[in-house]
């Protein structure tokens, strides 16, 4: 999985560009904290990372199958499914953080 996450964004750095796995690893503190970004970043965030994977599903209880299309747009709606969409790709990020470094 975390190769898969290499070249994905990961947050941002603090004039407003992406930073990928791979620059976060490099960058340290000049990235910007998965905590510090605003509720508007985390979806930028979440739209970045899901249009940059080749293949995106995802099954969801109450929503079915969520496909790339469908995300891109329920993310930009906020609707509940997008909601929980950019949740999961906090949780994703976290996650991987954690793996990567020491």
């Amino acid at each position: 999985m975390l190769v898969e996450q290499y070249d994905l964004p990961v947050t941002f750095d603090q004039s407003g560009k992406t930073v990928t796995l791979e620059e976060m690893l490099q960058m340290g503190s000049l990235a910007l904290s998965l905590s510090s970004l605003t509720p508007k970043q985390l979806v930028e965030l979440t739209t970045l990372r899901i249009a940059a994977q080749p293949k995106f599903e995802v099954m969801m209880v109450g929503a079915g199958l969520v496909d790339k299309a469908r995300a891109l747009q329920e993310v930009a709606a906020q609707t509940d499914v997008g909601r929980l969409l950019v949740e999961v790709e906090q949780r994703t990020i976290q996650r991987v953080l954690k793996r990567a470094t020491p």
